[in-house]
């Protein structure tokens, strides 16, 4: 689990600094930024949550997890999401549809918003949507009918992501 936040973690700084050199935001006044930014970084891990207490509660790893979380033992609960999160296909802030409409989403809320933390945050979620799919790519899964089709979707949320970043 560590090993995975601190990748995610490389990828935000890396694609942050990026940002903020090509806009020059370099005055500590946009720290909304970067507070929105590690706040979405860490946002769609929420669908592993929404799967296990609302969508399918009846399962056994969820009841395994809502069982450690009224026991209060939060970190084994953690962990035993982490350790099962292969289990989880069906999670709605992973699919294609879902994908492609926050991708229209982050390009209104990017060019037009003022508040620099929703810019920020809707970034940074775009960024971890585009990990996600990098690992999918890397291990030759599919996210559309084929793998060079998945590839060139990727390839465009890439081209988008920076393009977001430059929109900033």
């Amino acid at each position: 689990m560590i090993k995975e936040i601190t990748n995610h973690l490389i990828f935000w700084v890396g694609f942050f600094l990026l940002v903020v050199l090509v806009n020059k935001l370099f005055s500590l006044s946009y720290w909304p930024f970067y507070v929105g930014g590690l706040i979405g970084l860490f946002l769609p891990y929420i669908d592993h949550l929404v799967h296990i207490f609302i969508f399918k509660p009846l399962e056994l790893t969820s009841q395994r997890v809502i069982l450690l979380v009224k026991s209060k033992q939060y970190k084994m609960a953690l962990n035993l999401l982490y350790d099962t999160r292969d289990e989880r296909k069906e999670l709605i802030f992973h699919t294609l549809l879902f994908q492609v409409i926050f991708a229209v989403l982050t390009f209104w809320i990017v060019s037009s918003s003022g508040s620099f933390f929703v810019k920020g945050l809707v970034l940074a979620y775009f960024l971890n949507l585009t990990i996600f799919n990098l690992k999918k790519v890397i291990n030759n899964e599919i996210i559309l009918e084929d793998y060079d089709k998945s590839r060139i979707y990727f390839a465009v949320q890439v081209i988008l992501l920076f393009v977001f970043g430059i929109l900033i």
